[in-house]
């Protein structure tokens, strides 16, 4: 029995055709950055998994039909559907969402002050640029290796890395004139 944990991802995909295990096993392996990344670009917990979903089901169907070529990089492929499943979400008419209600926790006062922190920090992330923006979702909310990026994104590997290198430290700076911290 073929343990599909410890197989690479050009492995797991020669057999997604014959055994359904191996794409359970890319899914598991990938769900979770795709999932993140697909938040944070559309902030709704819904909308997120819905768009993992169809990514996951045109990957499914890509791979089922041959057309992923496995001289390619898979995560780099299957953020750039991601990529283009997000825009298709933001083409749509927007629906009215039923805001869902919380209940109140005892921990409350930490959790102000942690979203106080998470607020002033979306708040610089919001003032970048959209490509900016993006690649630093592609790099920490997708988990993705600069190669993958630079694939996903039409770039050098190199003005990759230096373009988020920048973007960190010009963040860095703005928070410390900003918030002093």
């Amino acid at each position: 029995m073929t343990d599909y944990n410890n197989l690479e991802d050009s492995q797991l995909i020669t057999n997604v055709r014959q055994d359904a295990k191996a794409f359970d096993a890319l899914y598991h392996r990938y769900l979770p950055r795709l999932y993140r990344y697909c938040l944070q670009r559309v902030s709704d917990t819904q909308q997120a998994e819905d768009i993992s979903a169809q990514v996951f089901f045109e990957v499914l169907n890509g791979l089922m039909n041959g057309n992923y070529h496995e001289t390619g990089n898979f995560a780099a492929w299957l953020f750039t559907i991601a990529r283009r499943r997000v825009v298709d979400h933001y083409r749509q008419p927007e629906v009215e969402q039923l805001q869902e209600s919380h209940p109140i926790h005892p921990e409350i006062p930490q959790q102000v002050e942690d979203f106080d922190e998470k607020q002033q920090l979306l708040t610089i992330l919001q003032s970048l640029d959209e490509e900016r923006q993006e690649l630093l979702r592609l790099r920490f909310a997708a988990e993705l290796r600069f190669e993958e990026i630079a694939l996903i994104v039409g770039r050098t590997t190199a003005a990759v890395k230096m373009e988020i290198y920048r973007t960190l430290d010009q963040l860095r700076i703005h928070w410390e004139q900003t918030y002093g911290k």
